[in-house]
């Protein structure tokens, strides 16, 4: 694999994040050889004083490590199920904190409910 093949594999990694988070700006992929090991770091949009990282892949060659890239970024989930998982965390993050300062039951029952019927729309029935 040659210094143009590595380039395009990381313009191409660098949009597949785009394409799977929405977040811009980010800090583009790049391979670091060290320790006798590839690594490509992976991030996606500023979380107000950070980068947000999304993972770290690894290999003994560049070739694996970009392979390994790949694969985080396919494994991450669409921008909507994305934004519908961080909505049902505050909600579950609001109900605990509720539960934390002795909230009574009734104003926390509805919430409850709520995160009940999210979750069991999103499960997907048996094929």
């Amino acid at each position: 694999m040659n210094i143009q093949e590595i380039t395009k594999r990381l313009y191409d990694i660098g949009e597949a994040i785009l394409e799977k988070t929405g977040d811009k700006p980010w800090l583009a992929p790049f391979l670091c050889l060290r320790d006798d090991q590839c690594t490509v770091t992976l991030y996606s949009g500023w979380n107000g004083g950070n980068y947000k990282a999304i993972g770290t892949a690894k290999g003994e060659t560049p070739e694996a490590a970009l392979d390994a890239a790949d694969a985080i970024v396919a494994a991450l989930p669409a921008p909507q199920t994305a934004k519908l998982h961080a909505h049902m965390a505050r909600v579950a993050d609001c109900i605990d904190k509720a539960h934390a300062d002795g909230i009574d039951d009734e104003y926390v029952t509805p919430l409850r409910m709520t995160v009940a019927a999210m979750t069991e729309n999103l499960l997907e029935g048996p094929k």
